[in-house]
């Protein structure tokens, strides 16, 4: 292959990447969307992925966010460590921010928030609820690569299809 050759093959396979991007990033959008709508309806978290005739290829599962504990008033709570964990904080007069994340993991999301040693009520502290899943991870089973190759080598993939844009013919 020349030059030339390659030039065009790289302009084409760009522009192929693109459709693909952006096809993926737009049913990623529509499954995300499903598995939220089918995790209130149904309680259904995870499903499995086949290809046309039925062999199975991933799971999809909804990451759950959890209920997190963040700084709601960072001088309450900057008064609070002085007082009980001096010693971790700087000259500044704040808390170092190491220190902080790693504590408020510790913590139980629930408000009033306390300390678990103690049960003392932190001030400037506030449980926040998890939010909805902005994401699902997608694990391919062993194999289920080289089964959707196989099935687009083979033709039993369309990616015509597959690829369709805005949901019209390819």
């Amino acid at each position: 292959m020349n030059l030339k050759d390659s030039a065009t093959r790289v302009a084409v396979l760009r522009v192929l990447r693109d459709i693909v991007d952006a096809a993926y990033e737009a049913e990623r959008r529509t499954v995300l969307d499903g598995l939220r709508a089918a995790r209130a309806e149904f309680a259904v978290k995870s499903i499995r992925t086949t290809l046309p005739d039925h062999t199975p290829i991933a799971t999809i599962t909804l990451i759950d966010p959890q209920p997190a504990v963040v700084v709601a008033d960072e001088d309450a709570f900057t008064a609070w460590v002085v007082a009980n964990h001096p010693s971790e904080v700087e000259t500044l007069i704040r808390v170092r921010p190491a220190w902080q994340r790693a504590f408020l993991t510790h913590l139980v999301a629930r408000d009033p928030v306390a300390d678990p040693h103690t049960g003392e009520v932190i001030p400037g502290l506030t449980a926040v609820p998890a939010s909805a899943p902005r994401s699902f991870s997608l694990r391919l089973l062993p194999g289920g690569p080289e089964e959707i190759t196989q099935a687009w080598r083979s033709g039993r993939l369309d990616l015509r299809q597959l690829l369709a844009l805005d949901g019209g013919e390819a």
